[in-house]
């Protein structure tokens, strides 16, 4: 069932609307305003990773034709044409229902997110995508997570960004987030993105040093997110509960980067580092449950 969940993308569309509502929970935001963003998030998330995987697969960017993306486009030709159609008709049309704010963030948002995988300046001669330039890819993934799952429901909402105090500091504590868990997808892909000449992290730094990037990454976001809880919430009540679930988050997080990220398959780093996303989302309504 997970397999099926993967090679459609609609985990990571589940795990994206996951992620937007951990923020609205934290930044408590008011709930009624976010049934079309959830939508809106879910089918634009779903057709941004069909989409680049789709091209990746015409291009022939994938590392071997026994890839498991390259089998399912093979063996579902039409299913994915057609889940790729609705999703981008879906997106787009839920689109118009959101507020003038939320819309230009959103279209900023998706037009670098169609961009990554294109080689846009092509026409000149120039082959280079936007995921190609060195050490680029994983911080433009975490930009645009970490603006969809912050900024966008604050817009929506019409929550002033400047008189804000709680809202940047989450924005980019959630940036570090994306990135630590992004790190071990870099860590799997060393080898093909080696041979491909990309210029990731790992394929520069190498993979020890990537792990400890990964250690200092998850103690800056515990140690932070710490801090900016205790200090928006004021009570030790309601932070340690929460700390403490997410310290074995990230604890395990870490523990399956430093012996297992280089060994298991795609999907089951996708498992794990998506997936953390749904667990941090339950994590905070257990909190938002009991406490609030």
């Amino acid at each position: 069932m997970f397999k099926f969940l993967f090679k459609t993308n609609l985990f990571i569309a589940f795990a994206a609307v996951a992620f937007l509502w951990s923020n609205i929970f934290l930044l408590k935001l008011d709930n009624n305003y976010f049934v079309i963003l959830s939508l809106q998030v879910f089918f634009s998330a779903w057709f941004i990773y069909q989409y680049s995987r789709w091209v990746y697969y015409k291009k022939g960017n994938y590392p071997t034709d026994e890839d498991e993306f390259i089998l399912w486009f093979k063996k579902h030709p039409h299913f994915n044409r057609f889940t790729l159609f609705l999703s981008f008709v879906l997106s787009l049309g839920l689109a118009f229902f959101l507020n003038i704010q939320t819309l230009l963030l959103l279209l900023f948002i998706g037009g670098i997110s169609i961009l990554y995988p294109l080689a846009v300046l092509s026409p000149i001669g120039l082959t280079t995508r936007l995921r190609d330039i060195p050490l680029l890819k994983i911080f433009l993934i975490a930009f645009v997570w970490s603006f969809t799952s912050v900024l966008l429901p604050v817009l929506e909402c019409g929550k002033s960004v400047a008189e804000s105090r709680d809202i940047y500091p989450l924005l980019f504590l959630q940036f570090i987030f994306i990135v630590f868990i992004c790190l071990p997808f870099d860590i799997n892909d060393l080898r093909s993105d080696y041979n491909k000449g990309l210029k990731t992290i790992p394929v520069i730094f190498g993979i020890k040093t990537t792990k400890i990037i990964m250690l200092l990454l998850g103690g800056v976001y515990l140690l932070g997110l710490f801090f900016w809880f205790l200090y928006f919430t004021h009570s030790m009540i309601i932070v340690l509960p929460f700390f403490l679930m997410l310290c074995l988050l990230i604890f395990f997080l870490q523990w399956f980067a430093w012996y297992k990220s280089e060994y298991v398959k795609k999907w089951q780093i996708s498992v794990v580092y998506d997936g953390s996303m749904v667990i941090y989302f339950f994590c905070i309504l257990f909190l938002k449950l009991r406490f609030v």
